[in-house]
């Protein structure tokens, strides 16, 4: 649980300097800032359970203010780190170390006595700020954050490290299965982001570029070599996946739980087949078409097969592979279009909160540009206005009417998965 700041300093003062991490090739210690700049605030930061003190290191009294803050947050025990390109063997390899992303199980403590660096820290929707941290900066990351850490262009650092009994400091890096279900990484996602108890991250889900060919929708469509897409990446758009073992016999209490936590009351099932779905393949290139939809899209596969395509950031599509047991959530104002796979069988659960707003609005409609729901996405996730991009977007189509009962595969031509 992120706790609250000490009652005589508060947080949200102070001259700290942060931003959208802009990922091009430079230099880790570059600045690495967006063209226009994209500031975050203080009080952003604090909102993802980053707390923060700007305690003037030039004045004599400075240790009465951090034995304060060490009083309440219960710090008993400290030391102090000196790190500079001329001091350290092997100085670039090191700092590359540093900059690997990953979680500890404890509060990471910093305040700069000397020089400067940037703490990069995952925000909600899995991007990354950049955090300069300057002489006279104390930041607290919570345990079970996402982050990196590197020295700046100045090359040095010297900093006070903060922690209350012996630190669990061993770094448990992203890369690795097990860490997105740590319990301190759950804790953070639960108090932090509000998340379910289940970590969105995790699981074999596949997704890949997709290459335009004339082949059928239903192939693959890679190119070669593969150019495969992260779940972290996915989660970037606003795309939440779950994977939840259908073979499991309590499969059905996850389900539940990720239910309660987003407030979706209504399902129902619907099962798609080629031999049972008049004009099959004619009702599978309506569902092709691209759209999106004023609410989210939940699919939770219990049986056979698909893809959904989406666009990503630059309008090109990402194939993301949908089999039993994956639950996907693409997110309203989300271009995406779907289609059946070559096995031709789908058996999907649809989640909505009340009536779904699932009417289709397609990417042709000039109108479907200026949608509310599609401004929305584009502001949030893409960072820009749609209505400044060059090209237009557009979304694909589920023609979902109303709920259908499962197995009427007429009705269902008319509900897309």
């Amino acid at each position: 649980m992120v706790q609250s700041a000490a009652t005589l300093l508060p947080q949200t003062i102070g001259p700290l300097k942060a931003w959208k991490f802009n990922p091009t090739d430079e230099d880790q210690r570059e600045l690495h800032q967006y063209s226009p700049n994209q500031e975050v605030t203080i009080a952003e930061l604090a909102q993802i359970g980053v707390l923060y003190w700007n305690i003037d290191v030039s004045d004599e009294k400075y240790e009465d203010k951090v034995e304060t803050i060490c009083a309440e947050r219960q710090y008993k025990n400290r030391d102090v780190i000196n790190i500079r390109r001329e001091t350290l063997p092997n100085y670039d390899q090191k700092i590359k170390t540093f900059f690997e992303e990953h979680i500890h199980e404890d509060e990471e403590i910093r305040f700069i006595l000397e020089g400067s660096g940037f703490f990069d820290v995952r925000n909600r929707n899995d991007e990354w700020i950049r955090v300069a941290a300057t002489a006279s900066d104390m930041i607290i990351l919570p345990a079970g954050m996402y982050h990196r850490f590197t020295l700046d262009t100045n090359n040095h650092i010297k900093a006070m490290r903060l922690f209350k009994e012996d630190p669990q400091w061993t770094p448990l890096n992203r890369d690795n299965p097990t860490t997105d279900s740590n319990k301190f990484r759950l804790e953070y996602l639960k108090n932090v982001h509000g998340a379910t108890v289940l970590p969105q991250i995790t699981g074999p889900l596949l997704a890949w570029r997709f290459n335009e060919t004339n082949e059928d929708q239903r192939e693959l469509h890679q190119f070669t070599p593969n150019q495969p897409v992260s779940i972290p990446e996915l989660a970037k758009l606003g795309v939440l996946y779950w994977n939840i073992d259908v073979q499991n016999e309590k499969f059905m209490d996850t389900v539940e739980t990720i239910c309660s936590e987003r407030k979706y009351k209504n399902r129902d099932v619907i099962n798609i087949r080629k031999e049972t779905l008049p004009n099959y393949d004619e009702k599978i290139k309506t569902f092709f078409e691209e759209h999106i939809h004023e609410d989210e899209e939940i699919r939770f596969i219990l049986d056979g097969s698909g893809y959904f395509d989406i666009r990503d950031k630059n309008d090109s599509w990402i194939r993301v592979a949908a089999k039993a047991s994956d639950m996907i959530i693409l997110p309203a104002g989300m271009y995406h279009r779907f289609t059946l796979d070559t096995s031709n069988y789908i058996k999907a659960m649809r989640l909505f909160k009340e009536d779904p707003q699932w009417t289709p609005l397609n990417r042709a409609d000039v109108a479907t540009q200026s949608n509310t729901f599609r401004v929305s996405y584009v502001k949030e996730f893409h960072g820009v206005s749609p209505l400044k991009r060059n090209s237009e977007e557009a979304g694909d189509v589920e023609p979902l009417g109303k709920a259908v009962k499962v197995g009427d595969a007429d009705q269902v031509a008319e509900a897309a998965v």
